[in-house]
C-alpha cells in the first residue's frame, strides 16, 4: 500500500476486531485487515487487486457503488450496511461507514470500516420471526388471552376475548379486570389475592388451569377455563390469561351424570332399593359433611397471614373418598349397561404388580404388606382396571383386619394360570355368605354398621376379572382371616 501507517495505527489496523478494506478509486482491493481475512475466509494474496464488488452479495452491489460515490464526491463518512460472501459461499452482514482520502483536494482512495453485525441480525431476525407467530398467535389462537399489569389494568385483549366476552378490545383497553369479567361475588376476593401476591409473590391459582365463572358484557355468568401465568419485566409485574368457554362441555357433562344417575336409579330399583338409598345417603354424606366443615372453618379464617393448610388437606381427603365412591357408582352404572371397556395390553405381571403393591404399602400405613412370591408371567391386561382390583382388595384386607398387622400376598403361576391372593388376619366371612361378597350391593349383616362401605368394590373387581377372562373367589374362617383370589390367562 503508497500509504504510510505509524506504529499506533498499524496496531490498530492488525488487532482491532473491525472488518477494514482500502480501495483505490477504480474499487480494487489495496489492503484489508487480518480481522477482514478471518472473517471472509480468504488469504491476503487471493484478495488484493481484485475488485470489492467480487465479494459482494448480488443485490446490495448496487446500493454499496451509490454510497461509495457519495463519500468520494463529498468528501464525507456515509453510514451502511451491506451483506459480503465468503470463500466458502456464506453471508457476513456489515454495518460501518464509508470514508474518502484526500491528498491535496483530490480523492486518492476509499476506505470501509464496518463490524460483523451477522449473529445480531439473525438473531434480531430470529425474535422477529417469534413476535411474529406470537402476533398470529395472539390474534387467531383457540383461547381468550388478556394481559394485565399488577394494578389490574387491561393491557391486551385478543379477538377470541372480544367473541368470549362480548366487549371490543377498544372498550376494555385501560380498565380494571375487575369492573369487566370477573363475577361480582368475586371481585373483593381477587383484588386481596392480587395484593396477597405482590406482597408474598405467592398465588394459588397460577400457572394452574382451573374451572371458574366469567361474566359476559350482557351480564350472563357462564363457565370458563382459566389458566395465569406472570411475568416480572423491569421490576413490574405481569400476568397473562388464557380462557376457553366450557358452557357447552359442561352442558354435556350435566347431561351425562343425568344420564348416568338415572340408568343408576333404574338399575337400584330391581333389588335391595331401600336399603342402597340408605346405606349411599350415609356413605356420600359423611364425607360431604366433613368437606362442608372444613371450607367453613377455611373461610371463616382465610387470611394471607394464616396458613389453611391442614383444613385444605382435609377437604382434599374427604373429596378423594367422595370421588372413589362416585367412581364406583359410575364403573357399576357401566357394568350394568355392558359399556366397561378394556384397554389390554400385554406385560409381565411381576414388574406391574411390584409397582402396585409399593404404592400401595405408601397409603396403607396401618399394615406391612408382604409379597411371599412374585412369579414372572406375561398377561394381557388393562392395567388401570387390575391396579383397581389389587387395590381394592388390599383396601378390603386392611379394612376387615383392624388391629392386625400384616397382609400376605402370592401370585403364582401354575400351568397357564397366574394366581393371585390376598391373605389377612381379620374378622373373617361366615361360609354362608362366602360366595355373595361379590354380589351388586351385598354387605354382611353382622359388619354393615361397623365398617363403611357401598358393597361395590367386590362386585367391580369381579365384574373386571370375568372381562380379562378370569375369575375371583374366596376362603375364610370367622375369626381368622380371609384369602381372596384372582386368577388370569398367561400368554
Amino acid at each position: 500500500m503508497p500509504h504510510t501507517f505509524d506504529a499506533h495505527f498499524k496496531d490498530l489496523f492488525e488487532n482491532t476486531s473491525d472488518l477494514i478494506h482500502f480501495l483505490n478509486l477504480e474499487g480494487k482491493i489495496e489492503i484489508v485487515n487480518p480481522a477482514w481475512l478471518k472473517n471472509m475466509q480468504y488469504e491476503l494474496d487471493e484478495v488484493k487487486g481484485r475488485n470489492i464488488l467480487d465479494f459482494l452479495h448480488p443485490p446490495c452491489i448496487e446500493e454499496y457503488k451509490e454510497r461509495r460515490a457519495v463519500a468520494i464526491n463529498n468528501n464525507s463518512h456515509v453510514d451502511i450496511v451491506t451483506t459480503f460472501i465468503t470463500k466458502n459461499g456464506e453471508q457476513v452482514i456489515g454495518e460501518g461507514q464509508i470514508g474518502c482520502s484526500y491528498i491535496e483536494n483530490e480523492p486518492v482512495y476509499t476506505r470501509f470500516v464496518f463490524k460483523n453485525i451477522t449473529a445480531k441480525k439473525l438473531a434480531d431476525k430470529k425474535i422477529e420471526e417469534n413476535e411474529k407467530r406470537l402476533k398470529a398467535f395472539f390474534k387467531s389462537g383457540p383461547d381468550a388471552v388478556i394481559v394485565i399489569n399488577e394494578d389490574q389494568e387491561i393491557l391486551e385483549w385478543n379477538p377470541k376475548a372480544e367473541t368470549i366476552f362480548g366487549y371490543t378490545a377498544e372498550e376494555v383497553i385501560g380498565k380494571l379486570l375487575s369492573d369487566t369479567i370477573i363475577p361480582y361475588q368475586y371481585r373483593e376476593a381477587h383484588k386481596k389475592g392480587m395484593q396477597h401476591f405482590l406482597k408474598t409473590g405467592e398465588g394459588p391459582v397460577l400457572n394452574k388451569t382451573i374451572e371458574i365463572t366469567a361474566l359476559h358484557k350482557k351480564g350472563k355468568e357462564f363457565y370458563v377455563n382459566l389458566s395465569i401465568s406472570n411475568v416480572k419485566l423491569e421490576g413490574k409485574w405481569f400476568f397473562i390469561a388464557f380462557l376457553s368457554d366450557i358452557t357447552e362441555r359442561k352442558k354435556i357433562e350435566e347431561a351425562l351424570i343425568r344420564k348416568e344417575a338415572e340408568l343408576l336409579q333404574a338399575k337400584l330399583a330391581e333389588e335391595r332399593k331401600d336399603e342402597f338409598i340408605s346405606i349411599a345417603s350415609h356413605e356420600l354424606k359423611t364425607p360431604l359433611t366433613t368437606i362442608k366443615a372444613y371450607a367453613q372453618l377455611t373461610l371463616a379464617v382465610i387470611d394471607p397471614s394464616i396458613p389453611v393448610a391442614d383444613y385444605i388437606k382435609k377437604i382434599d381427603q374427604y373429596t378423594g373418598k367422595l370421588n372413589t365412591l362416585l367412581n364406583e357408582l359410575l364403573d357399576v352404572s357401566k357394568i350394568n349397561a355392558g359399556k366397561l371397556k378394556l384397554a389390554p395390553s400385554e406385560i409381565d405381571f411381576k414388574d406391574f404388580f411390584k409397582d402396585v403393591l409399593t404404592s400401595m404399602q405408601q397409603i396403607t400405613p396401618t399394615h406391612k404388606i408382604i409379597l411371599d412370591n412374585n412369579d414372572s408371567a406375561i398377561v394381557k391386561i388393562d392395567t388401570l382396571r387390575l391396579e383397581q382390583v389389587v387395590t381394592n382388595l388390599i383396601s378390603n384386607a386392611a379394612k376387615y383386619s383392624p388391629g392386625k398387622e400384616k397382609i400376605i400376598i402370592n401370585s403364582v403361576k401354575k400351568d397357564d394360570k397366574l394366581i393371585v391372593s390376598f391373605t389377612d388376619y381379620g374378622i373373617g366371612i361366615p361360609q354362608e355368605n362366602i360366595t355373595k361378597v361379590f354380589d351388586r350391593f351385598y354387605r354382611v349383616d353382622e359388619v354393615s354398621k361397623e365398617f363403611s362401605g357401598l358393597g361395590i368394590g367386590l362386585f367391580i373387581s369381579a365384574e373386571i376379572i370375568k372381562q380379562h377372562g378370569g375369575n375371583i373367589w374366596a376362603e375364610s374362617k370367622e375369626g381368622e382371616g380371609s384369602t381372596f383370589y384372582f386368577s388370569l390367562p398367561v400368554c
